[in-house]
């Protein structure tokens, strides 16, 4: 049976834009060495097979009653026979007053939201806001609160947990508290939920504000069936550097940026234990002290791709593919960058800055402050959306991808420093003993891109004026795409590529044929080596 890849968050009518935002950067962070995180809608959730791919269904922020409307019915009994079928169920603010039997929400207030909710993971009542002073607008009710983590709760190795304290700040606004058994003072009726961790002693009654709450839980884990369901009134999925720059300006929001900042480290080693303990793989280099807050919750960030001649034949060839592809950024930048004239070829799918590498400078083809300053890292936007509509702010004019295409000369191939994971130089050696002709003429690089293949394929000016046999190889892929509508998981260390080959006649030679042909040429071409001859090497689709 296939493991289960991909981590659903929803992202339908309700749903807060800055959580869902944060709440998939964050994801991707800590684990798209493994899964593919994907926004989807109620019609994905009503029309698509989703369970037998889905790894974890996460529930960000936002306001409750409007999920009702989408989900209520046959949605949600398919999620909850999913996580009783040994799924499971991620809940964060909004989402565990949904998960939740029931809902009391500023009782008695304009806001009042009080009902009963279908999931029902954890059997009591999440009841909010937990601190006074919610506004659906603004950040006025929004605070650093602090929380105590009951570290021997958690399914996770202790070393997990470093030297962490046990309180915790943690980005807060307007969720609730789940009153557990223990909370209400009466013998245990629901054995399932168990409290992970649990506000500070200054939480009050939403039905009596004078009335303090101590010890009232603010993350629970609750069993269902075979499956598993985490319910959090904080967001630890927030790193400091979310929150919009006036709060750097307003006094309060000052100090609570200054407080998140400050146990950032300890926010994601929580929000890591809340994910292992799910039985959810985590990257662990999201969890080091030195990942440092700027960088926590933040995909990789694109770098620029290098494109050699792998042929010392065919100089007048190469110079006039050199020459036209300088020719086809006709579009001016900004502005001179770092001393580089910023000119673009504006094509299908991206923006692509074409550059020369720098003769004068063997460290660096590329100045830093023109790749920093081109290939800034934004908001992701959802790639492959499972309901297949096109994600309207991709097509317009404001929202564009960014890619720097680097024209290299064998003598000015970039370094360690520019391409950490891959030796140009030393594949091109390779290619050359191999007598590369056709496949691998010329050789394009990038630490991270998008997807090797939508550069190429969707980039139709510059395919174009690329040779016949064009390999594009990357370490990384942000927005990797399988078959269909599948997301391709892509971790350091597999040899990801795509080739430009423009076969003389497909009607008779279909594409998918080539796929075979390339896939057994290279299983024969390792066996064919003195010493692997006896490998038991096997093809698969990996994640498709």
């Amino acid at each position: 049976m296939a493991i289960p890849l991909n981590v659903l968050v929803y992202s339908g009518p309700g749903v807060s834009i800055n959580s869902q935002s944060f709440v998939v950067r964050t994801l991707r962070q800590f684990l798209s060495h493994r899964y593919a995180v994907i926004p989807v809608d109620p019609d994905t959730l009503r029309t698509q097979p989703w369970e037998t791919k889905a790894a974890l269904f996460v529930m960000p922020g936002g306001r409750d009653l409007p999920y009702t409307v989408d989900l209520n019915g046959e949605i949600n009994s398919r999620i909850k026979k999913w996580v009783q079928d040994g799924g499971k169920y991620l809940g964060i603010c909004s989402g565990g007053y949904y998960g939740s039997a029931r809902c009391e929400f500023e009782p008695g207030t304009p806001l009042e939201i009080v009902g009963d909710r279908e999931l029902a993971f954890f059997k009591g009542v999440c009841v909010g806001t937990a601190y006074p002073g919610y506004d659906y607008k603004s950040e006025s009710g929004a605070r650093a609160a602090e929380v105590t983590v009951d570290k021997d709760a958690f399914k996770v190795p202790r070393s997990h947990w470093r030297s962490d304290p046990e309180n915790v700040r943690v980005y807060y606004n307007g969720g609730g508290y789940f009153a557990t058994d223990d909370l209400l003072g009466r013998p245990s009726a629901d054995r399932d939920a168990t409290v992970l961790v649990r506000y500070a002693p200054d939480v009050t009654n939403p039905y009596d504000r004078q009335q303090k709450v101590r010890n009232a839980p603010a993350v629970i884990s609750c069993a269902v069936g075979r499956g598993i369901a985490v319910l959090s009134g904080i967001h630890p999925e927030y790193a400091w550097d979310f929150l919009a720059p006036s709060s750097f300006t307003l006094a309060h929001n000052r100090q609570t940026v200054d407080l998140l900042r400050s146990h950032d480290a300890y926010r994601r080693r929580l929000f890591g234990a809340m994910l292992a303990h799910m039985k959810i793989d985590v990257n662990q280099d999201a969890l080091e002290d030195n990942a440092g807050p700027e960088n926590a919750s933040r995909i990789p960030v694109k770098t620029p791709t290098f494109i050699v001649p792998a042929r010392v034949s065919g100089v007048a060839a190469a110079a006039t593919t050199m020459y036209s592809l300088n020719n086809a950024a006709t579009v001016k930048g900004d502005a001179n960058i770092a001393g580089i004239t910023d000119m673009i070829l504006r094509d299908g799918n991206d923006d692509i800055h074409i550059v020369n590498a720098a003769t004068d400078n063997a460290e660096r083809r590329v100045p830093y402050e023109y790749q920093r300053t081109v290939l800034k890292p934004s908001d992701p936007v959802p790639t492959v959306p499972w309901s297949g509509k096109k994600d309207s702010a991709k097509d317009s004019d404001e929202i564009r991808d960014q890619s720097i295409l680097v024209l290299c000369t064998q003598s000015t191939l970039p370094g360690a420093k520019e391409t950490s994971r891959f030796d140009m130089s030393l594949a091109l050696n390779y290619m050359k003993e191999a007598n590369a002709h056709t496949i691998g003429s010329w050789l394009m690089y990038s630490d991270v891109t998008g997807s090797t293949q939508t550069f190429l394929e969707k980039n139709t000016r510059l395919q174009a004026l690329l040779p016949n046999g064009t390999v594009n190889v990357a370490a990384i892929q942000v927005s990797g795409r399988g078959r269909g509508r599948n997301a391709w998981i892509s971790p350091v260390g597999c040899l990801q590529f795509t080739t430009l080959l423009r076969h003389p006649n497909l009607r008779q030679a279909p594409v998918v044929m080539l796929q075979y042909l390339y896939s057994l040429a290279a299983i024969e071409a390792i066996k064919g080596q003195p010493g692997y001859e006896g490998l038991p090497l096997r093809l698969k689709w990996p994640n498709d």
